[in-house]
């Protein structure tokens, strides 16, 4: 357990989920591994803005586009012996979807489900300890992340938020002045952080962009939620217009000038876990536009409040502790298959 622990290294593609203790919804080690890459699930906020969390498809296929987005190739699960049934299900899908490196440290004799399926599939076992240590791989010394790539495994993942903490103006076209800044910070309560123009963005960020950057990849479990916000920032393009900026493998050399622009280094993971969220849920031209449903648009509104994004014209802040609920048609919490079961290949 102590070896599996130490090995968690998000920056060498390594994280290990610590399954919650009797969690048994469909969704809950979805869950688990969604917070070993750092992401927090949404506390609080409207039943458009939280509902996918329930929703055991949705979770893993956010799972899986993290997993690939962020480059994650080895997955440790301790108190394997523990697992359901249906979460060995999901788990085998996503390894096989995502083509991990699948670790899993049982404290006692394995289930008879995971003797089943391990009798189907290549594996190795190995029942000794410095065996053991080894497969779980030795404690990852500190390396510099891959030149030009945001380390976002370094965000502190402060949240909830503190209730004083800095916070933003969304971008426009226009660089806010500072005595603006300073109204709004006055209205608020809170020191307002300045961030580039949208649509001006450098390659690489400066203290407060990082900062901002480091709340989105911690606050935001959810892809397209993540993406939309991130591709709102930099461009300024309202939710109607928004799309995913061309796929591309590293950095710009120069700033980003609009929606067809490169997008800067702190935003690429963000926009790579939406798109791969759109295509493993086969939308049509998934590649570019971001169509936001209304429970999304909700989603999206809820993770900018708890980034501290604001709009320029910054409304009573206690109008959010009252979520409310929209009337949208947003598809079930769960779905099922025939038989009334968790669909088994929930990460596809």
């Amino acid at each position: 357990m102590a070896a599996a622990l130490a090995a968690h290294s998000p920056a060498l593609g390594r994280i290990t989920v610590h399954p919650t203790p009797v969690a048994s919804a469909p969704a809950a080690l979805a869950h688990d591994l969604l917070r070993s890459m750092g992401k927090h699930l949404p506390l609080a906020g409207s039943e458009d803005g939280t509902y996918w969390t329930g929703n055991t498809e949705t979770a893993w296929r956010a799972v899986a586009a993290w997993i690939l987005a962020l480059r994650i190739g080895h997955v440790i699960v301790t108190r394997a012996h523990r697992v359901s049934s249906r979460h060995f299900e999901h788990l085998f899908a996503l390894a096989e979807l995502t083509k991990i490196r699948l670790t899993l440290l049982c404290h006692g004799s394995p289930p008879p489900v995971l003797a089943t399926a391990l009798a189907a599939l290549p594996h190795e076992q190995v029942h000794s300890l410095a065996v053991a240590r080894r497969a779980v791989g030795a404690p990852a010394p500190a390396l510099p992340p891959p030149e030009g790539r945001f380390a976002w495994w370094e965000a502190n993942g402060q949240f909830p938020p503190h209730e004083g903490e800095p916070c933003f103006l969304l971008p426009t076209r226009r660089t806010p002045g500072r005595g603006h800044i300073e109204a709004v910070a006055r209205r608020l309560g809170r020191v307002v952080l300045p961030l580039p123009a949208a649509g001006r963005f450098p390659p690489e960020p400066d203290e407060p962009t990082a900062l901002l950057a480091h709340r989105l990849h911690a606050r935001i479990a959810h892809p397209v939620h993540a993406g939309a916000l991130v591709v709102r920032i930099f461009t300024g393009c309202p939710a109607a217009q928004l799309q995913l900026p061309a796929a591309q493998k590293a950095p710009p050399a120069r700033p980003n000038r609009g929606p067809e622009g490169p997008a800067p280094s702190w935003a690429v993971d963000l926009i790579e876990a939406a798109r791969r969220f759109g295509q493993l849920e086969a939308r049509e031209h998934s590649a570019r536009p971001l169509r936001l449903s209304p429970w999304d648009r909700a989603g999206v509104t809820e993770a900018a409040h708890a980034c501290g994004l604001h709009e320029h014209q910054a409304p009573d802040p206690r109008r959010y502790s009252a979520a409310t609920t929209s009337r949208s048609r947003r598809p079930a919490a769960v779905r099922r298959s025939a038989g009334s079961t968790p669909a088994p290949n929930g990460a596809a």
